[in-house]
């Protein structure tokens, strides 16, 4: 898959001024977190590393995209997603672990997918996938057909 590499600088809600991003998704989602209301800071450079299981069984860790901070003191946890990324095992493993070690710190975990082309949205996409996993297949032409 192809993604699109860079450096944001003047950056206001960031910690350092400037941020890297990994993609073109990543990019806009920090200029977003610089406009949204209730942000006081986001950083990429936050330390977490999450530990799961993928498909149940190989040990690995993750690292969400975003920690950010709200006026209130809250924290919370985003990753980005692009909507090819959405049937992924992988994906799946560790949304579960990091909404599951969000909770265990009374935070947030917000999993932003483009899809729809909405950005700081918390968008419900896996879970339907998952719902509907145990359905009989049937023939779909889009994305949204197969999130209905």
């Amino acid at each position: 898959m192809f993604s699109r590499r860079g450096r944001l600088t003047g950056l206001k809600r960031n910690p350092r001024g400037e941020s890297n991003y990994d993609s073109l998704l990543e990019r806009d989602y920090m200029l977003e977190l610089e406009r949204a209301g209730g942000v006081i800071s986001w950083t990429k450079d936050h330390g977490i590393r999450i530990p799961y299981r993928m498909m149940g069984f190989i040990p690995r860790e993750y690292v969400p995209d975003f920690l950010v901070t709200f006026a209130d003191g809250s924290k919370e946890l985003h990753e980005t997603k692009g909507a090819g990324f959405l049937a992924w095992i992988e994906t799946h493993d560790k949304r579960r672990a990091a909404d599951r070690w969000c909770r265990q710190r009374g935070m947030i975990y917000r999993f932003v997918e483009n899809s729809r082309g909405a950005l700081f949205a918390e968008n419900q996409a896996l879970d339907r996938l998952e719902r509907n996993a145990g359905r009989k297949p049937r023939n779909v032409k889009s994305l949204d057909d197969l999130l209905k």
